[in-house]
């Protein structure tokens, strides 16, 4: 069932100027309850203008945003339910953090939601252990902890809302490996627990092959190609024709089917790929 949907979806920068340009020309795409899509594509293609449109944060030239059916413009409370329950968090999500302590960020989303000050604590802790930070964090000035713990602390802010719609840009620019794996882990594990839907930009393709259940490339303002991981990064020629790569270890897959060695089917990560090559080797075959 389709919780968000994009009709037709048309947005420019600086109408009516000589720079003015196209980001979204006709967009359209349906987000099913509970997928994890990946959005991708090279700097300048309309990947953030997009998701910004999600939640009213821009307003399309024309075109639609739906949001379980109905339409997000179409009152002042629909458009607020869309921004409680279409949650976005902005590439390094951690230089948003304003507030003197983690207790205060975290909770600033659902204090403006009407909650009740139990109803709020509930929601800070739980969104705190979510995202495996101690109770020790409450107290603590965002300002002081570690890049990896900030963005956890933002994200943590989107999730004390529950929303339905969990969107990222970029969540894991600029993490090391550690973090980025944890991060990673976080997101398919709320998509798990909770049912919601996720949807992510990255321009990390082993980071789409590990979790996402469904790719969207864009290109000029368009949707170029959608499908699942296999469906697109079969595709190598045209990502590559788009500025994009498979990921290295797909790559280091297709070079040993063609020197001869019968692995199977083509790998995107490399726990599948290390299970291809155990199961390739126990039947006797030899690298």
């Amino acid at each position: 069932m389709s919780v968000l949907s994009v009709k037709n979806l048309i947005y420019g920068y600086s109408k009516g100027t000589p720079f003015e340009k196209g980001a979204l020309k006709g967009v359209s795409v349906d987000f099913n309850q509970g997928e994890i899509v990946a959005v991708i594509g090279h700097t300048g293609s309309g990947k953030s203008t997009l998701l910004q449109h999600f939640n009213g944060l821009l307003k399309a030239d024309s075109g639609e945003i739906l949001f379980e059916d109905v339409n997000i413009y179409s009152s002042k409370e629909t458009l607020r339910n869309c921004r409680f329950n279409v949650g976005l968090c902005f590439q390094y999500p951690e230089q948003q953090l304003f507030e003197s302590t983690v207790y205060k960020d975290i909770a600033f989303g659902p204090s403006n939601m009407g909650l009740t000050d139990n109803e709020i604590n509930e929601r800070v802790h739980e969104a705190l252990s979510f995202v495996n930070l101690s109770e020790d964090y409450l107290s603590k000035s965002p300002f002081d902890l570690s890049g990896g713990e900030k963005r956890r602390v933002a994200i943590a802010g989107v999730l004390a809302m529950k929303p339905k719609v969990l969107i990222l840009d970029e969540p894991t620019a600029g993490l090391d490996p550690i973090g980025k794996e944890n991060l990673l882990k976080l997101i398919t594990d709320y998509n798990k627990s909770t049912g919601s839907t996720v949807i992510f930009v990255s321009h990390n393709m082993d980071d789409v092959a590990a979790v996402a259940d469904r790719v969207l490339v864009m290109n000029d303002g368009k949707i170029h190609l959608m499908g699942t991981v296999e469906e697109v990064y079969s595709q190598g020629e045209m990502l590559s024709s788009l500025g994009l790569d498979v990921p290295e270890i797909t790559t280091l897959f297709l070079k040993l089917k063609s020197a001869g060695f019968d692995l199977g089917k083509t790998e995107y990560t490399v726990e599948g790929a290390k299970e291809s090559i155990l199961n390739y080797l126990s039947k006797g075959g030899a690298l």
